[in-house]
Parts: structure tokens; C-alpha cells; sequence
């Protein structure tokens, strides 16, 4: 193999590792220093349980998970599991608005949807074959904004959606969660339609700007003949819609879940926090409260004088 390609596969490793330790690091901090900070997370498209980049949240006495899954079958198996990471799951389908819709079921359960796959675009790939639809049904659909006024849960801080290309309807209908509550959100987007007639990640993207989130995270199916075509993303509202000690800490997690050093880093710098609090935080993070001492002059060729310090292995150049 590669000696750079070992380096690479070296630093990633590192990174996560490093990461890792923040969150436990934070999350003690948090728990130590505000420990009334409550997380609620709504998972929708709960199917197999929390998603991995989540687990580490589970050591958070205070964080909760609340599933939605329309496969009830499913749901009823993540409410007899205690390994799912899941508190409480709903056989629900969360949507645009209250109606009724059809659920196309396929040969992989995971990839059934409120929207037909598109056959025309899938052809060109591998994965068509998963996205056979062998059954359809008719379900009830619960818009994200109705079903928090219907049910007495708690309003969700992080929200995960991952429904196969029906995330865009979900959010449209949550404005109100979105606006007054939700600080995260983590979701599956596409560049094309994979299923007809679904939003498309700039539908997504143009929404939650609009509504003060910004972009922090982006991972690529590589399952797809290696064409970016389905698109991990997350979003956190900026630093101005953050107006508690709560929140900011929330936010400053999330950011760190999703490996945004720099980002968490960003919101405690321009945060409410007395100066001491962001000195702390900071210190977790190995970051300056100054963005200037991370400012260095620099002659080597790669690198621009007066450019960020950045972490560059020697032999990387070679």
C-alpha cells in the first residue's frame, strides 16, 4: 500500500480518537457544569437502532432518543430493545402534513419510501436491485410541528432524518420545531432523484439557511459507482439563534459529533459565555479564544505566509 495512503488512513484514525475524547471530555464538562442540560433527539427512520455517530452521547445521563418508524413490526422491536439507544419508539410516519399516503415497500426494507424509486436513474447503478418494490400500503402521515402539539413528549433539540427522499417533506412540515427548537440536524440527501418527485439537497440546503442553520458536515455515498449522488449532511443554527447556556452547549456538541472542531470553537468565541466559561470550553477543544494565535508566518512552500496552522505530516510532501 501507498505510504501516503497509510499516513491518510494513520490521521483519520487519530482524528477519531481525538474527537472521541473531546465528546467525553465536553460531555463531563456540561454534566459537571450545567447539569439541568437535557438532549432530546427525534430519530426519524429509526429502523436498526441510533446511528453510530450518536453512541457516544449515550454515556450522557441527560440525552434521550425518540424514534419514529412506520413499520411497526420494527418499531416494536426497538421498543423491546435497551441496545437500540432509542428511549421510546413511534409507529409513525412523520410528513409534510396529516393525510394519508403510500408507502412503497422494497426488497430492502431500509430503502422503502413515501416516493416511488426512480427506475430510470437507478439502472445506472449497482444498488437498483435493493429498490425493487415488492409491496405497497396505504399509512397515515403526521407533519413533525402536529405531531409535538398531539403528543406530550419533549420538543426535540437534534433531529435525524433519514426516510428515503421524503426529509424535505418532514422539515417543511416542522418549521415551527425548527424556528423555536431544533438546534441540530443530521440527514440523507440526494443530488438526484433517486426517488420521483422528492426535494433535493439544494431544496434542503435553501430551507434551513433561510432559517438560520448553517452547513458543518458533508460525507458522500461511495456505493454509487463512486458519483456523489447521496449525500450525508448536517446543519446547526448559527451562533445568533443561540440565546442559552443550554443551547450553546448543545450546539458546541453537536458540532463535535459531527467532527467540527472549528465550528464549535466559532459558536463559544461569539457566545453569551463570561469569559472565563469560553476560556474552559476552549481549553477542551485545544482551541485560542484569539483566532490570531493560530496565525503563523510560514516559508514553506505548501503553505502561505500568515495562513492558519494546520497539522501536516512531513512525508505527506515527500
Amino acid at each position: 500500500m501507498d505510504s501516503r495512503r497509510i499516513n491518510l488512513l494513520s490521521v483519520s484514525i487519530m482524528n477519531s480518537n481525538l474527537i472521541q475524547e473531546k465528546i467525553e471530555k465536553i460531555l463531563s464538562f456540561v454534566n459537571k457544569e450545567y447539569p439541568d442540560t437535557s438532549i432530546v433527539m427525534y430519530d426519524v427512520g429509526a429502523r436498526y437502532g441510533i446511528h453510530y455517530l450518536y453512541t457516544e452521547l449515550l454515556k450522557y445521563p441527560n440525552f434521550s432518543v425518540i424514534g419514529f418508524e412506520p413499520d411497526e413490526a420494527e418499531a416494536s422491536k426497538l421498543n423491546e430493545n435497551n441496545m437500540s439507544g432509542i428511549r421510546q419508539t413511534f409507529p409513525v410516519a412523520l410528513a409534510e402534513s396529516e393525510g394519508t399516503r403510500t408507502l412503497y415497500i422494497t426488497k430492502h426494507p431500509g430503502c422503502s419510501s413515501l416516493y416511488p424509486p426512480n427506475t430510470k436513474v437507478l439502472n445506472n447503478y449497482l444498488i437498483s436491485d435493493l429498490l425493487e418494490v415488492v409491496d405497497t400500503r396505504s399509512i397515515d402521515t403526521i407533519s413533525l410541528d402536529q405531531f409535538i402539539d398531539k403528543f406530550e413528549v419533549a420538543k426535540p433539540h437534534y433531529l435525524k432524518l433519514d426516510i428515503q427522499g421524503a426529509e424535505y417533506d418532514v422539515l417543511k412540515g416542522g418549521k415551527s420545531a425548527l424556528t423555536n427548537n431544533v438546534l441540530g440536524i443530521f440527514l440523507e440527501t440526494h443530488l438526484q432523484e433517486i426517488y420521483l418527485g422528492t426535494g433535493l439537497f439544494f431544496d434542503i440546503h435553501s430551507l434551513l439557511t433561510q432559517l438560520g442553520f448553517k452547513l458543518i458536515y458533508c460525507q458522500y455515498n461511495p456505493n454509487l459507482g463512486g458519483e456523489i449522488v447521496e449525500l450525508d449532511v448536517a446543519y446547526v443554527k448559527n451562533t445568533n439563534f443561540l440565546n442559552t447556556t443550554a443551547d450553546i452547549m448543545r450546539a458546541v456538541i453537536f458540532c463535535l459529533v459531527h467532527s467540527n472542531l472549528e465550528f464549535a470553537a466559532n459558536i463559544v468565541r461569539g457566545s453569551t459565555l463570561d469569559e472565563t466559561m469560553k476560556m474552559s470550553i476552549l481549553k477542551i477543544l485545544d482551541q485560542p479564544l484569539d483566532l490570531q494565535e493560530r496565525i503563523v508566518d510560514s516559508a514553506d512552500l505548501y503553505i502561505n505566509s500568515k495562513v492558519e496552522l494546520r497539522k501536516i505530516q512531513e512525508d505527506w510532501w515527500k
